[in-house]
């Protein structure tokens, strides 16, 4: 069963991309936050020499924060060290962006640097928009050993709304997007990605979808309080950042109450936009992916939880995810939000549920 595993990038931490490799885990990718984690390359290319089999990749990039042709280098270099098992993975940002108090790219910019890297990544000559200005790019010695453009590096992106799953569905690989194990919302978008995809002119099927959820595996005894607490922390509240979007235009289908529930808990997050005197934005981001912020506790409810988080006993989780991928899910994907407990999550996602697949 193809099954991934994404994190922020901890630079003192490549050994867990080894330790996934072994369970089982067939992708692995990390974030990038350049205020927040460790370089992804870097990490991507010392888990490179680490590994022979797993896929690895960045989960996610922005175009922002490289330009395409930089993008395109790095993630070549890597797929040098790691020939036909790299991917990228790219969005138009939530925290790397926001932490630097800057906006999100546009669907625009997203689908310009994917178009620029794509093409460089096949050798052809492509132009860039960059400051104000057009120009031809290419790269200049692909026979030399500088980068890697003969083995294909598929292209994940990641969605959160009507707008980009539209467009991206005509480029990308994959849509990564934020689900847990609820079949509503899982077919949903599956319906909608089919229909893009179709739309695009694209053969059926050919786009996969990867559903991220927050993990954490319950011991005897333990509730769903103990997995916020224990394990993935703050993490659901980043399903509502990504989703609010699209769950508003389709609340006949989800329900009122869960997508208000979405909403207020995104709202809460990133602060009242009419508050006089709002959260300075680095203070806002500066417990992010890093387990639980107390301050969020009261915005994660059971509700909440069970609607994007993988939880449970053993026996729930394997049914959870045979769940997801019956109602449309391709690769199911666990975001770890604590590095802290990553370990035992991995060897969790691998006894408990890659063992029994």
């Amino acid at each position: 069963m193809e099954f991934s595993i994404a994190t922020c990038a901890k630079i003192d931490q490549v050994g867990m991309v080894k330790q996934a490799e072994g369970l089982g885990v067939t992708h692995f990718g990390v974030g990038e936050g350049p205020l927040l984690f460790s370089d992804p390359y870097a990490f991507l290319a010392l888990a490179a020499k680490d590994t022979s089999t797993i896929n690895i990749g960045t989960m996610v990039t922005n175009p922002l924060t490289r330009i395409a042709p930089v993008t395109a280098n790095s993630i070549a270099t890597i797929n040098s060290l790691a020939p036909g098992r790299t991917f990228m993975g790219i969005g138009t940002a939530n925290n790397a962006l926001r932490s630097m108090g800057s906006r999100t790219a546009t669907i625009g910019e997203l689908m310009h640097t994917i178009e620029v890297t794509d093409a460089l990544l096949k050798e052809e000559r492509v132009v860039h928009r960059w400051m104000g200005d057009e120009k031809e790019v290419q790269f200049l010695d692909t026979e030399s050993g500088w980068y890697n453009t003969k083995n294909p590096v598929p292209i994940w992106v990641a969605c959160g709304g009507p707008k980009g799953l539209k467009a991206a569905a005509a480029v990308a690989d994959a849509i990564v997007y934020c689900l847990g194990p609820n079949a509503d919302m899982i077919k949903l978008i599956r319906s909608e990605l089919d229909k893009a995809v179709a739309e695009a002119g694209r053969p059926a099927g050919s786009v996969k979808l990867v559903g991220l959820s927050w993990f954490y595996e319950l011991r005897d005894g333990e509730t769903w309080e103990d997995g916020v607490t224990q394990g993935f922390g703050s993490g659901p509240i980043s399903s509502c950042l990504t989703n609010v979007g699209l769950m508003n235009e389709h609340r006949d289908a989800l329900g009122g109450r869960l997508v208000d529930a979405s909403t207020q808990a995104a709202m809460a997050y990133l602060g009242d936009p009419n508050d006089p005197n709002p959260p300075h934005y680095l203070d806002v981001w500066a417990k992010y992916l890093r387990g639980l912020d107390p301050v969020h506790l009261p915005l994660i409810t059971k509700e909440l939880v069970d609607y994007w988080c993988l939880y449970g006993h053993p026996g729930e989780l394997r049914e959870k995810v045979a769940l997801m991928k019956e109602s449309g899910v391709d690769i199911p994907m666990v975001f770890l939000s604590n590095p802290f407990t990553a370990e035992r999550d991995i060897n969790d996602i691998g006894n408990s549920i890659l063992a029994h697949a």
